[in-house]
């Protein structure tokens, strides 16, 4: 299978973080992120700036075309350019392909 990619084009660094929750001394649940890897990235800004009924606020999506990680999951997040974004969805491009893409929303 051919990739869709120019290697060339991963040119921005992100850092991945697994997270985990854990639970306090008086049962609160906090999230403990941990820095897995900072990796190169392709970037892709869509900025939904219409208004409707499906679209309230001004949604930024990022997608990033990353190579793939064993263990990466939706509970995952990723810092780039010191904004934290949380994964909506994972692509894996095929079985036999080295990348995978992520689409990002902002975590607010």
């Amino acid at each position: 299978m051919e990739n869709r990619i120019n290697i060339g084009e991963m040119d921005t660094l992100v850092q991945l973080y697994s997270v985990t929750m854990e639970k306090g001394n008086q049962g609160q649940l906090s999230k403990v992120r941990t820095l897995h890897s900072s990796v190169f990235a392709k970037v892709e800004r869509d900025v939904g700036e219409t208004v409707a009924d499906y679209n309230l606020e001004q949604g930024d999506t990022i997608r990033l075309t990353v190579y793939k990680v064993p263990s990466l999951t939706t509970r995952w997040e990723v810092r780039v350019g010191g904004v934290m974004y949380g994964i909506s969805s994972i692509d894996h491009v095929s079985r036999t392909s080295p990348l995978c893409i992520l689409t990002l929303r902002t975590m607010d």
